[in-house]
């Protein structure tokens, strides 16, 4: 059965272990922006085709949505520190597999496995928030950890950019192994166990899964669960795209590519931060009905403009506008989420990654059906997913809560 929330007001995290989570939260992008530059040089090296390079990016996602799935309501069992532990110290010899693949068999089935492992730590950064932080806090603690992981999207394309420049996408994954062994060390020196054991799941062990579909029945949990989903959805159709819009249809070379993607990415942390300023002077459902507006009315501006037919600097100003409107649903929509259901934070952070990881596994393969300089399918999927998350948001009940300004005692 579930244990009771507790009532007593939760304490604020050391800066240590904000950071330390914010770091494995940036574990998605980082596996993934690192080496998108490198995805057409990929395909040459390995002897294969663009469609198939780009399911290293959806086993990826596949990996890590079935990895919360099932990691996620476990830890509302065992407490979160022992499979965080695991998670990483596997995801690391994944990266090391990815490094040495012979084949693109071999690498998609690494970058499965590796999406698996890493998605321990995104879910249980996430549930740790949830044990140890309540109301408006919750959303501020997001929305700092949300500008720490946006740096991921700036850094990463420049450092899988300056060693595409000196060497091969190889050594992209050897980096990233030597980056996941630094987190692994935060993981053990910064982050205690959040969940004491009177607050854990009793019973077998398969009894630990029977949170999320209690999870699920939650009206308001699922349609702002939904809203965040669909929102990354259109992100991950932006970030599967860009590459072959920059370089086969803009003409960038991979270093400026990794540029440009480095300044769209910025959007994301100038949002994260613009909305922890906000928290708390206005009301977050607003906030977040204001970025999915933004989002709608830059993607549909997109679409419009690729009809027409592409131009670098109009295509530059309609991806930063997007990536800032991503910025200010992010943050608000996961802690609008979890505050629903905080009682079963592991599942219902499990069920929120493994939906998100599902819509972004599928926005790759939808973006890549018109070859790989055809750019009006990215458009079309960012403005199809940003419709739908504004829908969902609009048909999620109401509460006060939604637009609390202060914290209550």
């Amino acid at each position: 059965m579930l244990a009771q929330p507790s009532s007593r007001p939760r304490p604020n995290l050391p800066a240590a272990t904000v950071f330390s989570l914010a770091t494995l939260t940036a574990l998605a992008p980082l596996g993934i922006d690192m080496y998108l530059a490198a995805l057409p040089g990929i395909a040459q090296d390995l002897a294969t085709s663009p469609a198939y390079t780009q399911l290293t990016l959806t086993a990826f996602m596949l990996g890590m949505g079935l990895g919360q799935f099932l990691v996620g309501p476990l830890s509302d069992k065992t407490g979160r520190r022992p499979p965080l532990l695991i998670g990483m110290a596997l995801c690391t010899l994944a990266t090391l597999v990815c490094f040495l693949a012979p084949t693109i068999e071999v690498l998609v089935a690494a970058r499965f496995f590796m999406g698996f492992t890493g998605a321990i730590g995104l879910v249980l950064a996430r549930a740790i928030v949830a044990d140890t932080t309540s109301g408006l806090q919750t959303a501020r603690l997001m929305g700092i950890m949300m500008m720490i992981n946006g740096i991921a999207p700036v850094v990463a394309p420049l450092l899988g950019g300056f060693i595409l420049a000196h060497g091969s996408w190889r050594q992209v994954f050897l980096l990233l192994a030597v980056l996941l062994l630094i987190i692994l060390g935060l993981v053990v020196f910064f982050i205690p166990e959040s969940l004491p054991a009177n607050k854990r799941r009793t019973g077998p062990l398969l009894s630990a899964y029977e949170g999320i579909p209690q999870v699920a029945r939650n009206r308001r949990y699922r349609g702002f669960m939904l809203t965040l989903v669909f929102a990354f959805g259109g992100l991950f159709a932006y970030i599967s795209g860009s590459p072959y819009l920059l370089q086969n249809v803009m003409g960038l070379s991979e270093t400026h590519f990794t540029y440009v993607f480095g300044v769209n990415s910025l959007g994301i942390v100038l949002a994260s931060s613009l909305m922890t300023a906000l928290v708390g002077k206005v009301a977050l459902r607003r906030l977040l009905t204001l970025g999915l507006s933004s989002l709608l009315v830059t993607s549909l501006a997109l679409t419009l403009h690729f009809l027409t037919g592409p131009q670098f600097v109009p295509t530059l100003i309609l991806l930063f506008c997007f990536t800032f409107s991503v910025g200010m649903v992010l943050g608000n929509a996961s802690s609008l989420a979890l505050t629903q259901v905080r009682e079963a934070a592991g599942s219902a952070s499990a069920l929120l990654g493994a939906a998100q990881s599902l819509v972004g596994g599928l926005a790759s393969p939808l973006v890549a059906l018109g070859g790989e300089s055809a750019y009006l399918p990215m458009a079309l999927t960012m403005l199809g997913f940003s419709a739908l998350a504004l829908v969902c948001l609009l048909t999620t009940p109401r509460q006060e809560s939604d637009y609390q300004l202060e914290e209550k005692p």
